[in-house]
């Protein structure tokens, strides 16, 4: 092997003027295959179509759930009364209150606790809560669903000179109604209400 200097060393490793120009040749043809050619030019193209349709879709992505989350506009009375007015339920008893079979149930009450009672001024405000108790456990076991019973009992003496009693209420006239009894004896009156409240 022979040896070689240090100026043959350096032009060796130096590549030739030729060998340059088949570098950037080279190079430049890289170039013309990628992204300058005709070729690269519909691949960019394609590129940014593609980016165009990822941010369009996540754009309809992004108002499908704001428009999920935004709550929905409650129909005008003009147009959708008619769509309102069909979607609406109106619940109905099973059995209406009859006010004859409270009448039936109330009487055989006061006539067993005041046929033979005496007028007390100051005990009948204690007996007539306990009647109005018995009176609506009477009306209570006849089995009438959703209705709300009221019970309202006056006692008086009979040698008073008067009475006037007066209620009033929130009254719905197709279901709601009430049942009245009087019972008298030589000492006392008693006057019973009962009202049976619809509960919708």
């Amino acid at each position: 092997m022979g040896s070689c200097g240090f100026g043959e060393a350096e032009r060796l490793k130096k590549p030739s003027s030729l060998e340059a120009v088949r570098l950037a040749r080279g190079w430049c043809g890289h170039l013309s295959q990628g992204w300058a050619s005709p070729g690269g030019a519909n691949e960019l193209h394609r590129n940014r179509s593609l980016a165009q349709n990822s941010k369009e879709k996540r754009r309809e992505k992004t108002e499908r759930l704001s428009q999920r989350q935004r709550p929905k506009p409650c129909p005008s009375s003009s147009s959708g009364a008619s769509s309102a007015a069909t979607n609406l339920y109106v619940p109905r008893a099973a059995r209406t209150f009859s006010a004859e079979e409270a009448r039936v149930a109330i009487r055989p009450v006061l006539e067993a606790r005041l046929k033979d009672a005496k007028y007390d001024p100051h005990g009948s405000a204690l007996a007539a809560v306990e009647l109005a108790e018995c009176v609506k456990k009477a009306v209570k076991a006849l089995g009438y669903e959703r209705y709300k019973i009221v019970c309202y009992v006056v006692l008086g003496a009979t040698t008073a000179s008067g009475l006037c009693c007066s209620s009033r209420a929130v009254w719905s006239p197709t279901v709601d109604t009430y049942a009245e009894v009087c019972f008298q004896n030589d000492s006392l009156f008693a006057l019973c209400l009962v009202f049976a409240v619809y509960h919708e």
